[in-house]
């Protein structure tokens, strides 16, 4: 098996609260706590931080000496763009002191992420699009949302913009909602440090397959990171991964062996209930777990059955190894 390099988003390790349990089901861990509980985590190699919520220029060498104690990296400085200051969006906000507040923070982001030695940076606009119709002038929310790609971008060049495309929440309708609009405007914006997150709940909750999601943006070089989690494709669940899904799990893992994609194993849940330390074990565990069965799959020959889509020779040669006590 490759080597792989597994993060985990830092809201794993809030409180998670939700709209029905707003003070959260956990007390509230300060960043030294959250980034000394991570060290525990077996086969966790980095953190995916947030830009200034969590990490910020006051702070930001505390962090960086914190998580060399813990021996962590950082995968990823995401913007923090989703706050109720940009409740009527940030990139795609009509009031020009909103937006520029927007761009100047996923700029900062860019910053930190260099300061951090990490050369990701994650964008995740999720107040960014319209709730009724009629509410918005879709031109002008497209042509908000490129050009600030655009200039966040140019900032940095040896960063890597990575946006992370969601259908919906908390907008009914965000912006950027499917692997094809993301895709669309990394090739509008034609740089080669602009690419995609490719959350694999996010697209399952777009109907989307993940494997075929990762092999269209990897064809347009535009696949730069990988959330693992999982959901029942209604909501945005951030489950432990390979739960729900292992079947499209599997396949995904199997592409990203084809693609030869080198990028971050980064794991986006949200425990609610669950032990913090076991949901990111587990979910790193069954990621491997697949990943050794994958080595005893005749690639070659379901690569072939591929070429004619004959499903039950492919359904054999996978169930040899996954189920055997059915022979």
């Amino acid at each position: 098996m490759k080597e792989i390099k597994f993060s985990v988003g830092i809201w794993a390790f809030t409180s998670c609260a939700d709209r029905f349990v707003t003070e959260g089901y956990r007390k509230s861990l300060s960043l030294t706590e959250q980034i000394k509980l991570a060290s525990q985590i077996e086969g966790l190699d980095g953190l995916i931080l947030q830009f200034p919520a969590v990490v910020n220029r006051e702070n930001a060498e505390e962090a960086k000496r914190l998580l060399q104690e813990g021996k962590l990296k950082v995968s990823a400085v995401d913007a923090y763009l989703f706050g109720s200051q940009f409740s009527m969006g940030a990139f795609t906000s009509g009031n020009e002191r909103t937006r520029r507040k927007a761009i100047e923070i996923a700029i900062g982001a860019v910053d930190m992420a260099e300061q951090l030695d990490c050369s990701y940076a994650g964008l995740w606009l999720g107040q960014d699009g319209f709730d009724y119709p009629f509410q918005a002038n879709y031109s002008d929310l497209w042509d908000r949302e490129i050009e600030a790609i655009r200039e966040v971008a140019a900032h940095n060049p040896e960063v890597k913009i990575c946006i992370e495309y969601k259908l919906k929440e908390p907008r009914m309708h965000l912006t950027i909602g499917s692997v094809g609009k993301a895709l669309l405007i990394c090739e509008k914006i034609a740089k080669d440090n602009v690419g995609v997150t490719l959350d694999f709940g996010h697209a399952m909750l777009g109907k989307e397959n993940p494997a075929e999601s990762a092999t269209l943006l990897a064809k347009y070089n535009r696949l730069f990171s990988i959330h693992f989690n999982d959901c029942y494709r209604e909501t945005d669940d951030d489950l432990i991964a390979g739960s729900v899904h292992s079947w499209e799990l599997l396949e995904l893992l199997l592409v990203l062996q084809q693609l030869e994609y080198k990028g971050w194993y980064g794991l986006d849940i949200f425990p609610y209930r669950e032990d913090i330390v076991k949901a990111c074990e587990y979910s790193i565990q069954n990621i491997k777990s697949l990943l050794k069965g994958l080595e005893k799959i005749d690639i070659p020959s379901l690569v072939e059955a591929q070429k004619t889509m004959n499903y039950i020779r492919i359904h054999r040669i996978i169930r040899e190894v996954f189920y055997p006590l059915a022979d």
